[in-house]
This record gives C-alpha cells, sequence and structure tokens, in this order.
C-alpha cells in the first residue's frame, strides 16, 4: 500500500510507513527528522513535526526557482549574528583564517555573488554582548550604526534569527591581510585566530524569504 508524498507538486509514491520521498526527506534538516521519528514512535500519527517538515521542503523547493539561486552556485555558511548582519549590510567584511585564492579553483570566485547561509548553531548571549563592546572600543569592523541597534534588538528579543536557512547572495571580493587592511586589530568576534584575512562581500541582495536548508564548512555548491 502506497500513499503520495506530501510535498507540493510531488507525484512520488511512497510505501506505508514512509513519511515522504527520498528526495524531499533528504531535504529535511536532521534536527526535524528526529522530531519527526519520536513524535511517531509516541502517537503513531501525523503530528506537527511531520507538518513542519513539509512547511520547511515547500519552502526550500520555492527558493530552487528563486531569480540569482542556481544550482551548483557557491555557498558560505556563517554562524548567527554574523550572517544576518551581512545581509543587512552591516558587515562589509567575512573574517578568516585562510585566504581561498591559495586555492586555483576557489579564486575564481572574486568578483563572483556566493549565497550566505545561516547555520544551525544559535547565537550565544555572551557572543552578541562581546560584538557590542568590540563596537564601543572601536576594535570592530562592523558599521556601527546598523550593526548596534540590531544586535541590541536580538538580545531584547525583538528580533529572531533565522537559522539553517540560506539569506541571500552578496559578491565575493579578493581576500585582504587584516592587518595591511586597518592598520591595527579588529576583530568580529572573540575568535581571533579567524581575523588573518579579510574577505569583502558587498552588493547584497537578500531573498524576499530565507530558504530553508543545511549547511557545511567551508565553500559548498547550492542544490
Amino acid at each position: 500500500m502506497t500513499h503520495r508524498c506530501p510535498v507540493d507538486s510531488c507525484t512520488a509514491n511512497v510505501p506505508r510507513g514512509v513519511y515522504m520521498c527520498a528526495r524531499h526527506w533528504r531535504m529535511v534538516p536532521s534536527p526535524l527528522k528526529a522530531a519527526v521519528y519520536d513524535s511517531f514512535q509516541a502517537t503513531g500519527d501525523i503530528s506537527d513535526n511531520h507538518r513542519e517538515a513539509v512547511r520547511v521542503v515547500n519552502a526550500a523547493e520555492a527558493g530552487r526557482a528563486m531569480p540569482g539561486l542556481t544550482p551548483g552556485m557557491k555557498t558560505l555558511t556563517l554562524w548567527q549574528p554574523w550572517a544576518s548582519l551581512i545581509m543587512i549590510g552591516a558587515k562589509p567584511y567575512e573574517f578568516r583564517k585562510w585566504n581561498f585564492t591559495d586555492k586555483p579553483h576557489l579564486a575564481k570566485l572574486v568578483g563572483q555573488r556566493i549565497v550566505v547561509h545561516a547555520g544551525a548553531r544559535p547565537p550565544k548571549k555572551l557572543e552578541l554582548e562581546d560584538i557590542i563592546a568590540r563596537i564601543d572600543e572601536g576594535e570592530s569592523a562592523l558599521v556601527a550604526d546598523i550593526a548596534k541597534p540590531f544586535i541590541e534588538r536580538v538580545l531584547d528579543g525583538e528580533i529572531k534569527l533565522p537559522l539553517a536557512q540560506a539569506l541571500g547572495t552578496a559578491r565575493l571580493g579578493h581576500p585582504q591581510k587584516s592587518f595591511d587592511l586597518f592598520k591595527h586589530i579588529v576583530a568580529d568576534s572573540d575568535r581571533l585566530d579567524h581575523q588573518m584575512y579579510a574577505w569583502p562581500v558587498s552588493e547584497v541582495q537578500p531573498f524576499p524569504s530565507p530558504v530553508p536548508s543545511q549547511g557545511a564548512q567551508g565553500f559548498w555548491n547550492w542544490n
């Protein structure tokens, strides 16, 4: 006995005891998959977790057709709130401890648009407070008059940051050594070992709505 995959426009038939087709199930974030399993084992019935999985996959499918977002496009996952700070124009540089142009297959990304993806890890209160302290002390490369009120609203609970979602695209510039660029110590976080190179990010284009997706380390291909 089979039933149709519950994802919109999907015509695949799946066997009894399987909620959705394999292709769409792979698009469900791992924590949500676990929640679906747990709720089904507890009740033996469809739950809000099942419905949330369908909503996430439908949103991801809608994102596949989003202008400017194509399969194979290079994507970079950042922790929050730094991903959102890029998207609001408050973070003109992404700091890393390596120069991606040292790798020939990545050097071609200079001048290209990449997808900015927010990781699944929620920000910590101490991290948010550290960002504000660095701005106040003049040790941050963030645009202060945009970043500080935004972080304050996150701390106050007025803004809920999207997690495990693609937020938009930005144009990636040529990495520069941080000390050559700023001539003094600048850090957007307490991860000082990641402040060796400043990667310019500009011409930010947020998506109309975030697209759910799992992330990865380094550059990865949007699919």
